[in-house]
């Protein structure tokens, strides 16, 4: 493995999906020219990332409203993406592009 590779050197490419009324419909990206399969993905990735983080906000706050903080809080979701590179929180882990996990651990300032 070359370590001088950073994330950077590496394109996450998505899956998508249509949202249809019956479910959720594969798009066909063979069409697609790669360039633009890479462009989709990195908008679609973006959008992902700022979800994640405007959860972990809306966690945090919340948290912060609480009198007597818990030791611990663990929150999941999953994320899936429709054909216009939207990014959406999933109702059923089946339908997720993939999984998020956000913890926290109060620490004891005393110890």
């Amino acid at each position: 493995m070359n370590e001088n590779v950073t994330p950077e050197d590496y394109q996450i490419l998505v899956e998508f999906s249509s949202m249809e009324r019956g479910g959720v419909e594969e798009v066909a990206l063979t069409s697609m020219a790669l360039e633009d399969i890479v462009d989709k993905s990195a908008l679609a990735m973006q959008r992902a990332l700022g979800a994640i983080k405007g959860m972990a906000d809306k966690v945090t706050e919340t948290i912060d409203k609480i009198h007597e903080k818990p030791t611990k809080v663990s929150v999941e979701f999953a994320l899936k993406f429709d054909a216009d590179a939207n990014v959406y929180i999933a109702k059923a882990s089946t339908e997720a592009g993939f999984k998020v996990t956000l913890t926290w651990e109060h620490k004891d300032k005393d110890a």
